[in-house]
Formats: C-alpha cells, structure tokens, sequence
C-alpha cells in the first residue's frame, strides 16, 4: 500500500508539468492546487495509514526515490 502510494505520487508530480504547460499562471495555478489536494489524499489514504500501521515503513528520501524508480519500472514493462 505504502509503495502504491509512492508509485502514484510520483506518476502525479510527473504529470503536473505536463498538465501545465500552455496554461494561462492563474490556470496553473488551479491545475498545481487540484494536483496537490490529491496528493494530499493520496498521503492521508494510502502512505500514512500504512506507516502507522507499520513505522518500519516510514520511507526516507532514499526509499521514496528506490520506491518510485521501481513501480515506474514496472508500469513500463521494463
């Protein structure tokens, strides 16, 4: 779960540029702040829960990057 929901922030941060480009500053900025509620959702529904559950999980900058790198690895078939 945790891992799931590090794969998805990542594919979510990745996205925002893209989403953005072309845009008008106020529509981007409406575009970055509907990314960030659902990161933040994201956070409070997935990562969170998992590392209460289990605080060995607690990922650190060097985990979250592996994490990433991997489940995008995945995703691509790699």
């Amino acid at each position: 779960m945790r891992d799931a929901g590090i794969d998805a922030m990542a594919a979510l941060d990745g996205a925002v540029a893209d989403a953005i480009v072309n845009l008008a500053p106020e529509q981007a900025r409406e575009v970055k702040l509907a990314f960030g509620r659902t990161m933040s959702a994201v956070m409070d529904a997935m990562i969170n829960p998992a590392v209460k559950a289990f605080p060995e999980l607690d990922p650190d900058e060097s985990t979250w990057a592996s994490v990433a790198k991997a489940r995008a690895r995945a995703r691509s078939g790699e």
